[in-house]
């Protein structure tokens, strides 16, 4: 129950465009991304994947190159492909956009995939700004960045909202400067829907208004590979990884030993 994402902030050219924010989402391969890893997920919603049955999960834009080039051109950025099959977009002010992260060696890994995947199918070289973890929040939350910021964050509490309420109020943890009345009038009403369904579904549409408003690139859902012997009971795999110990005991029937892992659902 946890995301990892780019921040963007949206107060500041090129990245106040809209059209800039959704190319450079959607010049990244997360599948790939996610395969190399083994252990997360490919994200294009903000809510983690997989983890709240029966909520109707929005999705953003796909991986596409060649689509994310021609926003950039339409944005007044044209990208054009060199002899080599290299592309290059000499009009980006790639000056003014730095992808900003606090130290540490998964952090730089992940950075540096984001910086080659935007030089590859973009042309343009982000630089990277590696700071010490309170620097790097003070500077996020105050708007202190230029261009990107990487972010992670875990639920609070197994519900859709502990995602979504980052942006519901313009300071605080929100630290893209993106701020929308509709969406948080959406969150207000989801939160006083008693029917958990229809409740879900306000949800979902203002998840769904933020994504189209892109002040965040979603990347990955943490994912974890799950190994237990089947004589081990009261074990089971739950959103957070936390395990109630005094449940888990061995098992000497071996006619009731778990032969599958169970999903969430059940």
């Amino acid at each position: 129950a946890a995301i990892t994402y780019i921040l963007i902030n949206v107060t500041q050219p090129p990245m106040n465009d809209l059209r800039v924010r959704r190319a450079f989402n959607m010049a990244i391969d997360k599948e790939t991304y996610s395969k190399s890893k083994r252990t997360t997920k490919p994200l294009s919603a903000f809510t983690p994947t997989g983890i709240f049955v029966g909520y109707p999960q929005p999705q953003g834009d796909p991986f596409n190159p060649a689509e994310a080039r021609r926003l950039l051109g339409e944005a007044g950025y044209p990208v054009t492909q060199k002899p080599d099959g290299t592309y290059v977009c000499e009009k980006f002010p790639a000056d003014e956009v730095k992808l900003m992260f606090a130290s540490h060696t998964s952090n730089k890994a992940l950075s540096e995939f984001m910086q080659a995947q935007w030089k590859q199918n973009l042309g343009i070289t982000v630089m990277l700004n590696n700071l010490e973890f309170k620097t790097y929040m003070s500077a996020r939350s105050k708007l202190e960045y230029k261009g990107l910021a990487l972010g992670i964050w875990g639920a609070d509490y197994m519900d859709p909202a502990t995602f979504l309420n980052l942006f519901q109020t313009p300071s605080g943890d929100n630290g893209s400067g993106w701020w929308e009345k509709k969406y948080a009038d959406l969150l207000e009403a989801a939160n006083h829907t008693a029917d958990k369904q229809k409740r879900y579904e306000l949800l979902a549409k203002a998840e769904k208004y933020m994504l189209e408003a892109q002040p965040v690139i979603p990347l990955e859902t943490p994912s974890v590979n799950w190994v237990k012997k089947p004589y081990v009971k009261g074990l089971y795999p739950n959103p957070s990884s936390l395990f109630a110990w005094k449940f888990v005991y061995i098992e000497r029937d071996p006619s009731k030993w778990d032969y599958r892992t169970p999903s969430l659902a059940d």
